[in-house]
């Protein structure tokens, strides 16, 4: 048997350096890969941040639209004047306060009874009412701060803080700013 020198393979040599560059490549997209899905989750929490912050807005300005608050009772706590109301309110949680999928026995998200739920009755304000930590959104909290407009009566200034989940185990904050008088919209 004679060797024939014209056929050529790969050598070990030449097949380990292509081994060596494809696995650099598939760890470079790998990587990539990873960073996307990163990004993308980061990307889903702000925009739910976004969203809290308008609706959190919202409420505010549909509380006073529908007169189910006056205008001196939006303020935080502490702050609130109920002089001359028919409905009596605490005020906004001064603080950030883990976000609740129930507005509480109040009715406002927002407010320090947010993770209040009605107990076996079903009755709010009974004493069978206990804190649900499962109403809460996990990762998020949100501060509402409603000051009054230097110089003036009729204008409120409200932000809304956001803390959600970031990167890493950490946490981002977004903030968003709205601005109430003490006119209302008619809706029809």
């Amino acid at each position: 048997m004679k060797r024939n020198s014209n056929q050529q393979g790969f050598t070990l040599l030449e097949a380990v350096v292509a081994i060596f560059v494809l696995t650099i490549g598939l760890v470079g997209t790998a990587a990539a890969i990873t960073f996307a899905l990163e990004f993308s989750s980061i990307s889903r929490n702000v925009t739910s941040g976004k969203l809290l912050i308008v609706s959190t807005i919202e409420e505010v300005e549909s509380l006073r639209n529908s007169r189910r608050l006056d205008f001196a009772q939006i303020e935080n706590v502490g702050s609130v004047d109920n002089t001359g109301a028919e409905n009596p309110f605490n005020g906004f949680s001064n603080g950030f306060k883990e976000v609740s999928t129930n507005p509480g026995p109040d009715g406002v998200n927002g407010t320090d009874d947010d993770l209040i739920a009605p107990g076996p009755d079903n009755v709010y304000g009974t004493g069978d009412d206990f804190t649900d930590n499962s109403l809460a959104r996990r990762g998020y909290a949100r501060k509402i701060s409603i000051t009054n407009l230097p110089g003036s009566t009729v204008l409120k200034k409200i932000e809304v803080q956001v803390q959600y989940p970031a990167a890493s185990g950490k946490f981002g904050v977004i903030t968003g700013v709205g601005y109430l008088n003490d006119e209302f919209r008619i809706t029809r």
